[in-house]
This record gives structure tokens, sequence and C-alpha cells, in this order.
């Protein structure tokens, strides 16, 4: 129930009005409401907002700082990169897109998620949360995967914590068909048809790439959907992940700049070691 407007205090009146309850049923959760801290309630029967809910805001930003400071620190990143990217945040077992920018018009082959979007904690995707986890936990996570994929979820995890990010490949059939996409008018691509786009895409990405996969040469290229970065908290575990989204072909030493930038990003998150 609403209790407090933007323009000002409210009467009793003035809540049973806007919330359409009985003036008994919104007196007794006001009166609990202000006995609880949560509302003042002033001499002459006006409500307002109690210190108590002014502490639970202020717990609750303190301690999510990731949420909080997402943004700026994204918006710093998009325009150091000309990229678009986003912060992800782990809650169970599940991850949640709290934050994104974006630096470029809609895809036509893609689509990121969302703001608020979620989806389950489960290989192959979202390696840079559980490399760092216990072996019990990174086991138990690769178990989840086709029998067929665990040895190279292993060895990517491994490949994942050694270098620090995480890195999403494009195999050839993924840039062929990009480049098929992209010869596309926008037109001619419905938003179903653009997530159907997406959704095969995905499968057409390997898993990550492992230390001798990534070339050496300033000449060669580098094909990479995102590049994720960890967020840890005070005790080491990570709770997030900073996402840049080159989606193309980039050379080591362009790579190495995506890298940098996002870890430096995530680092602005991360809470300091305790």
């Amino acid at each position: 129930m609403t209790v407090i407007a933007d323009d000002g205090p409210l009467t009793l009146a003035d809540i049973v009005r806007r919330t359409g309850h009985s003036r008994a049923t919104a007196h007794a959760v006001v009166s609990e409401l202000a006995a609880r801290g949560w509302v003042n309630r002033s001499g002459d029967g006006h409500f307002t907002v109690g210190p108590a809910l002014g502490d639970l805001a202020m717990s609750i930003a303190h301690a999510d700082p990731v949420s909080r400071f997402a943004r700026p620190v994204l918006e710093d990143l998009a325009a150091e990169l000309a990229m678009d990217c986003f912060v992800a945040r782990r809650t169970g077992g599940e991850v949640t897109i709290v934050e994104s920018v974006s630096t470029t018009a809609p895809s036509r082959h893609h689509e990121w998620p969302a703001t608020g979007a979620t989806m389950p904690l489960r290989p192959p995707v979202c390696r840079e949360f559980v490399a760092w986890e216990t072996p019990e936990a990174r086991a138990a996570w690769i178990a989840r995967a086709p029998a067929a994929l665990r040895t190279r979820l292993g060895l990517a995890l491994d490949a994942v914590r050694a270098r620090g990010v995480a890195i999403e490949r494009m195999t050839d059939e993924h840039v062929t068909l990009l480049t098929a996409l992209d010869s596309l008018d926008s037109t001619d691509l419905p938003a179903g048809m653009r997530r159907q786009m997406g959704e095969i895409l995905s499968h057409l990405t390997a898993i990550d790439y492992l230390s001798d996969e990534l070339l050496d040469g300033a000449d060669a290229t580098i094909s990479a959907v995102t590049v994720g970065a960890p967020v840890t908290d005070a005790a080491g575990s990570v709770i997030a992940s900073v996402v840049v989204c080159p989606s193309g072909n980039l050379t080591p030493p362009e790579l190495q700049r995506v890298v940098d930038a996002a870890q430096a990003a995530a680092g602005r998150l991360s809470a300091p070691r305790g």
C-alpha cells in the first residue's frame, strides 16, 4: 500500500482514497508501520516517511554497491571502448542483468539481454562465475553439461581463471551467419525471427578460448562475442560480472585493450578484500 506521495505528507483520508482500502484497514496498516518506525505520524494526523525506512534503503544500497554503481561504471566503459556492455549479478542459482549500456543501434542479428533479464547459472554460460569456485562446486556445475562438453568446460574454467576473464568465441559458422545477416535490411527480420537467430547463434558459439588458442601475432584476428570480467565481494567470491560485447574480430592488442578495460571496470565494482 502506498503511503507517501511525491507531493508531500498524506492524511488517513488521502491514503484511503489512493489505495482503495477501507478506513479501518488503512488505519491498522499505517499504525503498524508507525509502530515499526517506517512512517512518522504528526500531531495533525499527517503521515511521512519514517527513519526506519530510510535506514533500510541505505542498508540495501550499502549491501549491494554493484547495482548502485553499475550505471556510471558501464557508461565510462562503453565510452572508452565504443562497445555495448552490461553487468550481470549473481543471486543463488541465477544471474540477473542489473544494468546495460548500448553504444549502437539495435542489432539486426542479436539482441543482448535486457536489464532485468535472468538466466540460470548453468553450463556452458557464466563461466567467470564458476572458475574461482571450489573444485567440488566446479565439478557439480560441469556435471550438469552434456557429457561431450565436460572435458572442454573443465579446460575452459582453468583458462578463465588463469587469464582472469571469460572470452566467448565465434566459430567460422557463427561469423558466416553474422555476415549473411548483416547483408539483410532490418525490416526483413521481425523481432521473433531476430530472437530465433540469436538462439541459433548461441548454439554456434564455442566454449571459450583455451590458452593455446589465442594467437600472438599483431596481424592475427580473434573472433570474440563477449569478454566477461568477475566482480568480487570482500571475501573474494565472484558475485557479478562486467561483460563487454565486441561481437566481432579483434587483433590481440585490441582484445587485450578490451580485457584490461573490463577488468578495470570490474575492479571498480569489487569490494576491498577483507
